[in-house]
């Protein structure tokens, strides 16, 4: 089956980044969180029924944003569907935004490339440290409720990974989210006064040597395509781009 490894792997991200309104509209995903998050503000377009043409389709699901006074959003990857929904969506006005890359990688592999002398720990639960930097500092410190209530919905799947720089000062955090036999790698962030000296390598291992003690055998994770700082540190450690996506996104009015 073609694009097989894909449609799993983009199916394991819905799963780890569950939205607070869902709707299912004709194997579409409606979704809507608040905050700054793309993915749980947009639309999952990995299946689509046929019980509706393409432009009925999306009038349905810009009806459904603008109900909650949102701008439409869709989330497009490989596995897109219909065929033709990116096209169609440029064409009534959408631009496009978020080009992201999945990257995978075998936990072993990221352990061993990743090794560290600084310091780290992870828990079950967010310290105070960690979200005062996951939370308070990084691109969630002005809706820090819907961050919160984020974590609060996946019920127990987290891993909270602190990593201290050079001189034992709390840096980089990250969150472990489980999904079978992989750890998703999300909300990587390190102090911006405290970047360049290893915190973010150290975070990385120990999420990596969390997941091998589970028995997880892969960590994937979501990088911006255009930040080449995270992608060669990301390289370095291991991983390898599977695909590519984006969003498409049309302003209030259009």
């Amino acid at each position: 089956m073609p694009l097989e490894r894909e449609l799993e792997l983009e199916r394991t991200v819905v799963d780890a980044w569950p939205a607070l309104e869902c709707a299912e509209l004709d194997g579409w995903l409606l979704r809507s969180s608040g905050g700054p998050t793309h993915r749980g503000n947009s639309v999952a377009t990995l299946a689509a029924g046929s019980a509706l043409g393409l432009d009925e389709r999306i009038e349905r699901a810009e009806a459904w944003y603008r109900e909650r006074a949102q701008p439409p959003m869709f989330q497009l990857g490989p596995c897109a569907a219909p065929q033709g929904l990116d096209a169609a969506l440029e064409a009534r006005g959408y631009r496009k935004e978020g080009a992201a890359i999945l990257a995978l990688a075998g936990a072993e592999s990221v352990a061993r490339a990743s090794a560290s002398l600084l310091s780290a720990d992870v828990s079950a639960t967010p310290s105070a440290t960690w979200l005062s930097i996951a939370a308070g500092a990084s691109r969630f410190a002005a809706s820090q409720d819907v961050f919160l209530g984020f974590l609060g919905r996946l019920e127990g799947r987290c891993r909270f990974v602190t990593a201290g720089d050079d001189e034992g000062r709390p840096a980089a955090v990250c969150i472990g989210i489980t999904s079978g036999a992989r750890l998703g790698i999300y909300a990587m962030f390190t102090l911006p006064a405290l970047r360049r000296r290893g915190a973010a390598r150290t975070t990385l291992h120990t999420a990596a040597k969390s997941a091998m003690t589970a028995g997880q055998t892969e960590l994937y994770l979501l990088v911006e395509s255009g930040n080449t700082a995270a992608r060669a540190l990301y390289a370095e450690c291991g991983f390898v781009d599977v695909y590519g996506y984006h969003y498409r996104v049309r302003d209030a009015g259009k």
